[in-house]
């Protein structure tokens, strides 16, 4: 059974990332670590704003822990997404809908779970 999900989790992941390569091509990617268990990309443009349009996680190994996305704007956080993971290996976040982030906007990423990567994929609106 295990063997069962992995594989399928494994195909997820190749599909998400197939899916989202035409997004990624008018759009951009950043990949950063978890190590400290918090990512922060704060949009420092003027007259400039992009969306996300996908958060990839990966893990070094199967983990279990939390994950909560913010909005920052000014000192107040909107809560974008959280999940608690068990035993996974990747995650994906892809928005409902287009979220702007505009000049001084912060896209917070916090996560338990250090032993891992993030990949961050925006397009500018």
């Amino acid at each position: 059974m295990k063997t069962r999900f992995k594989f399928i989790s494994a195909v997820l992941c190749l599909l998400t990332s197939v899916l989202c390569q035409p997004l990624l091509a008018a759009g951009f990617s950043t990949v950063h670590t978890l190590n400290s268990g918090t990512v922060t990309i704060t949009n420092t443009e003027k007259r400039s704003s992009w969306v996300p349009v996908a958060l990839l996680f990966r893990f070094a190994a199967p983990a279990s822990g939390a994950i909560t996305v913010e909005r920052r704007t000014g000192s107040t956080a909107f809560l974008l997404t959280g999940c608690t993971l068990s035993n996974n290996q990747h995650a994906v976040w892809v928005p409902e809908a287009d979220i702007p982030f505009n000049e001084n906007d912060a896209l917070n990423i916090t996560s338990t779970i250090t032993n891992g990567t993030v990949e961050i994929i925006r397009k500018g609106e």
